[in-house]
């Protein structure tokens, strides 16, 4: 039997595309093992996978309730310089390893962060696809992606790209390299610098899980290849969602706002939304897990429900408000509605001047977002019709289930192949 061995780090948005393609993958007769932090173990398992647990609840947990998660400067390192962040990269190599060495034709996929996954590859040459799910990972000279942190890092980028990566690099080496050297001194690897200039991309392979007309680059890694959004809900949760749909249904088409699965501080942002959509006559879709970021006392036109699957919510939708985390943005532009993106951190910024560019909304950065600028928005993107008549163009243009069959004729490929 074949196999392939799935590595899926981050919040949900990070970890459901790795269920979807694993889904897809069963379904053609492989067999799949899905590595995730335990906070995903149920939407594993109800998937049909065998889940390998990753880290720790208690991780997951410390980590979300962190507010440097979503600065935009701090963000990434309160990830990558976490202490169990050494222990983490450890299992993934060390799982890795067990796994390629198997019987039958395998191959692992992991996300961005699948740093383990990486040294593994080189000490083994099994066959390995790193898997992006945003465009802000490639580098590009010509078209340099949005940073978070405000205009100075994105005047220097554009102004001198060559040097802002050198010094992104300066920084992510002094982070990753407590993690990675003593693994590739173990494995009698050389030592490696500048991690994020190249080296992160597997020579097997490079998934794009985003469609070319999202993240259009002059330059693409030669073993890169677009496949488009890899969706998942996870339907067959238990959570009664009676409540939320007589809500949806008993009035005009609400706004939707999520600022995603991880998000525990966004309290302040969601009563100014609360506000704004009461003021305009708008009714009023909360999607949080974290009951303690939602206004204590809502009012009529507003409602609050942990979770809802977005391919059913959205297509109902006026407008989401989100945070511009890759899923989201893709689940919204495959429902034609319009978005209002309020980015943090991370890739967010980037994914929000996109979605921009593209004619399927507004962005405004969410440590600038008062009130005023935010009414501003709503007003801008829900009073003009081409919005919508753009977002229900790019819809026509995005096909989950074929990005999933070319996700797995890939792969097909790849595992067929011998590792260099």
């Amino acid at each position: 039997m074949k196999r392939a061995l799935l590595i899926g780090m981050g919040s949900a948005g990070d970890v459901f595309p790795f269920i979807s393609l694993g889904r897809a993958l069963k379904q053609r007769g492989w067999g799949v093992d899905l590595m995730a932090n335990p906070a995903y173990l149920a939407e594993v398992e109800r998937a049909g996978l065998e889940f390998i647990p990753l880290g720790t609840l208690e991780h997951h947990e410390r980590i979300t309730r962190d507010p440097n998660l979503w600065h935009p400067s701090r963000g990434t390192r309160t990830i990558l310089a976490d202490y169990q962040a050494i222990g983490l990269v450890r299992r993934q190599r060390d799982h890795c390893l067990a796994f390629a060495a198997g019987a039958g034709k395998r191959v692992v996929v992991a996300s961005s962060l699948g740093f383990g996954a990486r040294v593994a590859r080189e000490q083994a040459r099994f066959p390995l696809v790193t898997a992006h799910l945003a465009p802000i990972v490639l580098r590009c000279l010509k078209k340099p992606p949005r940073l978070p942190g405000g205009w100075l890092p994105n005047t220097l980028i554009r102004l001198a790209p060559t040097l802002t990566y050198r010094l992104v690099d300066r920084v992510v080496d002094r982070l990753l390299a407590p993690a990675l050297e003593p693994l590739r001194c173990e494995s009698g690897l050389p030592p490696q610098r500048r991690y994020l200039a190249g080296w992160w991309n597997s020579p097997d392979g490079v998934m794009l899980a985003y469609p070319d007309w999202l993240g259009e680059s002059p330059t693409l890694p030669a073993q890169a290849r677009h496949v488009g959004f890899l969706q998942h809900d996870d339907t067959q949760s238990s959570q009664d969602l009676a409540p939320l749909w007589r809500f949806v249904e008993g009035g005009s088409s609400p706004v939707v706002v999520t600022f995603g699965s991880a998000m525990r501080h966004a309290r302040w942002l969601l009563e100014r939304v609360v506000r704004a959509t009461g003021k305009l006559g708008r009714r009023l879709v909360i999607l949080s897990r974290d009951n303690g970021q939602v206004p204590l006392s809502l009012p009529p036109h507003a409602f609050h429900a942990n979770w809802a699957p977005m391919a059913e919510l959205l297509p109902r939708a006026t407008l989401l408000i989100h945070h511009g985390g890759a899923g989201t943005l893709g689940r919204a532009l495959e429902a034609g509605v319009p978005q209002l993106v309020l980015p943090f951190a991370h890739d967010q910024t980037d994914n929000a001047g996109r979605v921009e560019a593209l004619g399927a909304g507004a962005w405004i950065s969410a440590r600038w977002t008062t009130q005023n600028r935010l009414e501003q928005a709503l007003r801008q993107v829900l009073g003009n019709p081409a919005f919508q008549a753009q977002c229900r163009s790019l819809a026509g243009r995005i096909d989950s289930r074929a990005a999933l069959e070319m996700a797995c004729d890939w792969l097909e490929t790849v595992q067929a192949r011998p590792a260099d």
